[in-house]
């Protein structure tokens, strides 16, 4: 077992991982990702939840996304001297724009009342940080990702998915605030849901193709 995932109580994750079939494991990927970044649309299109509640779901969506980068710009094989100050850079300007938006999805919370509909949300949540687990133990350790990606491909999916996130949150804001209508609420945390589910299945492709040159 890698000692990383025993620090990180990945190991009965690598372990799964490890008997699993390439194709196997990656039905295991993307049946989470859909689990984790798709499925919220439902409580959401129902009215058990809404924008605000999307918001700070996303926020931990981020915060997992956050740790996953930094543990892999830590265990890459293809370090630079400028990995470090990758590690700085994004850890700061990420970390702390993620924790703006954060203070923003408490702050429109509160403004909005309670939903009621984080127990709904719950089986995603898992689902959420089984996914960025299973990518690291998976893809990362078990597949040899590490082996073969650069500083930069690292770095892009957490600059990605922060996009629609900062858009949601200041147009969120901007409704909330403002006394938008439901409707835009809902558009709001409908696109925001298909743009994170979008990247992350996208990623995942990717990652496939990283997996396939390692194999070769």
């Amino acid at each position: 077992m890698n000692p990383i995932l025993r620090v990180l109580g990945l190991g009965l994750l690598e372990s799964i991982a490890s008997r699993l079939s390439p194709l196997a494991a990656t039905v295991v990927q993307f049946t989470l990702i859909i689990g984790g970044s798709l499925l919220p649309i439902i409580p959401l299109l129902t009215g058990a939840i809404h924008l605000a509640d999307l918001l700070a779901y996303t926020v931990l969506g981020m915060a997992l996304s956050i740790a996953g980068t930094l543990i892999r710009l830590r265990t890459m094989k293809k370090r630079s001297k400028a990995t470090t100050f990758l590690m700085l850079h994004y850890s700061i300007m990420i970390g702390i724009l993620c924790l703006v938006c954060g203070v923003w999805a408490v702050i429109l919370l509160v403004h909005a009342g309670p939903s009621g509909g984080w127990i709904g949300l719950l089986p995603m949540a898992i689902a959420l940080v089984l996914a960025h687990g299973w990518s690291l133990a998976d893809g990362w350790f078990t597949r040899g990702g590490r082996y073969v990606v650069t500083e930069g491909q690292v770095v892009l999916p957490g600059y990605l998915r922060f996009a629609p996130l900062l858009f949601a949150t200041v147009l969120g804001a901007s409704a909330y605030l403002g006394d938008g209508s439901e409707w835009q609420l809902v558009a709001i945390a409908v696109g925001l849901v298909l743009a994170q589910t979008v990247i992350d299945l996208g990623m995942a492709l990717w990652a496939v193709k990283l997996h396939s040159r390692v194999a070769a």
